[in-house]
């Protein structure tokens, strides 16, 4: 069922999130190609133009895997901070690629889920680690 528009603007970006977490967690197992290929899957879901998030993914959680080992001893509000600055790259690559394809222009409704995507992490983080937890995930 889909979101309300009112409320649809302020969507999280459960996908960088989710990604965020397991390369942290697990950086041997989730990284770079799964960033890809999820990126890829969500162009198609999302029928957006082809690469597009694949791009912005990839760039997003190579930076995190290339500092994971830092980002891991972050204090939460310190990893909420990070994971905003990754969240508006993400959303500015997206934009970027967008525009060049098909000259969209910027608006502050295009970046509402950057406000809210961090607020999200400390509990998507818990529910994870719990989860990889209970799951004895290595």
């Amino acid at each position: 069922m889909p979101l309300p528009q009112v409320v649809a603007a302020w969507r999280p970006d459960w996908v960088l999130l989710v990604l965020a977490y397991w390369t942290l967690a697990l950086p041997h197992r989730a990284g770079i190609l799964t960033a890809f290929l999820v990126g890829l899957l969500l162009d198609v879901l999302l029928g957006a133009t082809l690469g597009v998030r694949s791009l912005a993914l990839s760039v997003v959680i190579y930076l995190v895997a290339l500092q994971y080992q830092k980002l891991r001893h972050f204090a939460w509000i310190q990893q909420m901070g990070v994971v905003a600055m990754l969240s508006l790259l993400s959303h500015l690559l997206v934009f970027w690629a967008e525009y060049l394809h098909s000259g969209v222009q910027l608006s502050w409704e295009y970046l509402k889920p950057v406000a809210f995507t961090p607020l999200l992490w400390p509990w998507v983080f818990w529910l994870l680690r719990r989860t990889r937890r209970h799951y004895k995930v290595k």
